[in-house]
């Protein structure tokens, strides 16, 4: 019995120690992902994991470029509207192989009207995609099709030029098509977890920790230098820094992981901070199905009155891009085209005054409006900043409402509100990434409720043009957005990765995380 105790405590430390590696990465996230189901992800946190434990058929590079993946190679019909997917040999973690049959049944499972799936809608370019998951067709009418176990075949309702970008978003991962019946719970345990890309769930301890350790398994697992990487949750931002400062954390990516905005100024001009543009954006959105935001002369006055300059002089303070155009220039080959001033208080007047001869109301009446934010010590420095700045340009005092992430997001897709702040990152490197949210007023993303047919049609027709004239159709759908104004937005954001320099190779990808694929951990040095 005593050897048998030694054996096991042994055994345990064994374990205890493999997982607690010195050679992992450590990081932090700021909470715990919704949801390890790339097929149900939403949240910049749960799609961050995404990336690390499957793969799908493209890989979005680091330069914002798309090379294969689980796809071998790739036929395109001469109409843009017919792709057939030669798979790789690729395994999932369990050592079974990857077949084509995996991917259609996950991507028809996202389109089963039952299917809860919140960014489903990315779908529709495949050819009845949207009636089926609408319930007007069945999944038999899908145009997804495995040809043999290692070929895919997709029909698109039209050309779609960034296809293949669209796919390399995680909603596009395959999940193992037998683990929804085998194991239904199967995304919140690590001892039924089978992922196909370059690591593994290895222990996930809810909302403490979760570990995860290089895949095997994967096609290209010797090109991968790390080992594992152990990510903590915790979400205070002092204390995250702190562990960082202690030496307890080697990367913090602000992405997932807040940095405190005290500090932010400090670590830019010490040079510790790396700073990039990449394609996010804080914005104003207008709820355009309520008084008095359905009117666009009012929408347009409180855009205009905001100093964009000033919030991210004084707050954010991240070399943030102003935006005056809604799509930010990394999605646009670095294009930059403003639609509007900033801090144009004489038209914001002007268009206030329109609006209110148009709604044939008083400008009191405007008062107390409710202004909602989710609670971030950065959010409620921006919403306090515009609430003095709608008072001293329009002389209309609004109220300041806050609510934690839940229940902010609940409104807002149910248009619970009357204006609010909100962010949005790019789902695949493309301006459609943006703007096709604003296609369909009822799109569960589309929070301001506002359609256009104009602008419907640009978009359709921006399909089947050479890429320029593609450029000029989609400046023009986004100049309509701007003067339209259902969203008014603030900046563009800037990513800012803290790394400890015994890190080499910390790249960032231009939707905002690393590339954790590529970093290489060399000899801890002490602080």
């Amino acid at each position: 019995m005593a050897l048998l105790l030694l054996f096991l405590l042994l055994l345990f430390s064994c374990n205890k120690e493999s997982l607690l590696s010195p050679s992992f990465l450590r990081t932090n996230i700021k909470g715990e992902p919704a949801t390890l189901d790339p097929r149900k992800g939403g949240d910049v946190v749960s799609s961050m994991m995404h990336f690390l434990l499957f793969e799908g058929l493209t890989r979005l590079d680091t330069d914002g470029s798309i090379r294969l993946a689980q796809a071998d190679s790739i036929e395109l019909s001469p109409d843009g509207t017919r792709y057939i997917f030669h798979l790789k040999n690729t395994f999932w973690s369990d050592g079974s192989p990857v077949t084509a049959y995996d991917f259609e049944k996950a991507w028809k499972a996202i389109l089963n009207p039952h299917f809860f799936a919140p960014n489903a809608h990315l779908l529709y370019p495949i050819k009845n995609a949207e009636k089926v998951k609408k319930g007007e067709l069945s999944l038999d009418q899908l145009a997804i099709h495995s040809i043999d176990h290692k070929t895919l075949l997709v029909e698109l309702t039209q050309p779609a030029p960034y296809f293949l970008e669209l796919i390399s978003f995680s909603l596009f991962f395959p999940t193992k098509h037998d683990l929804d019946t085998t194991y239904p719970n199967w995304a919140s345990h690590p001892s039924h977890f089978i992922g196909n890309g370059p690591f593994q769930l290895t222990k996930w301890l809810h909302h403490k920790e979760i570990i995860v350790t290089k895949n095997p398994y994967y096609w290209a697992a010797e090109e991968i230098p790390l080992p594992g990487i152990h990510i903590s949750m915790i979400g205070h931002d002092m204390t995250i820094l702190h562990m960082y400062e202690k030496g307890e954390l080697d990367l913090l990516d602000m992405w997932v992981s807040p940095i405190p905005i005290e500090a932010q100024l400090h670590l830019a001009k010490k040079g510790i901070l790396k700073i990039r543009p990449i394609s996010g954006s804080t914005l104003c959105v207008f709820n355009t199905t309520l008084f008095p935001f359905n009117n666009v002369h009012i929408r347009r006055a409180f855009g205009l009155a905001i100093d964009r300059h000033s919030i991210v002089t004084n707050i954010t303070q991240m070399e943030e891009e102003l935006s005056l155009q809604a799509i930010p220039s990394v999605l646009k080959n670095g294009k930059i085209t403003p639609f509007f001033k900033d801090n144009d208080r004489e038209s914001a007047l002007q268009e206030l005054s329109l609006g209110l001869q148009e709604l044939g109301i008083e400008k009191k009446q405007l008062d107390h409006l409710q202004y909602t934010y989710c609670f971030s010590e950065r959010n409620h420095r921006i919403a306090q900043v515009l609430q003095q700045q709608w008072y001293q340009v329009l002389g209309i005092t609004i109220q300041l409402q806050t609510f934690e992430l839940k229940t902010h997001l609940d409104k807002l897709s149910r248009k619970n509100f009357q204006f609010a702040q909100s962010q949005w990152f790019a789902q695949y490197n493309d301006p459609m990434s943006f703007l096709e949210r604003f296609k369909f007023s009822q799109n569960i993303k589309n929070y301001s409720g506002w359609e256009n047919p104009i602008f419907h049609q640009l978009l359709e027709a921006s399909s089947t043009t050479s890429l320029k004239t593609r450029e000029e159709i989609l400046e023009e759908a986004e100049r309509l957005l701007i003067e339209e104004m259902p969203i008014t937005p603030i900046y563009h954001w800037s990513s800012a990765v803290l790394a400890k320099p015994y890190l080499k190779n910390v790249h960032t990808f231009s939707t905002g995380n690393p590339d954790f694929t590529r970093i290489e951990l060399h000899a801890r040095t002490p602080n």
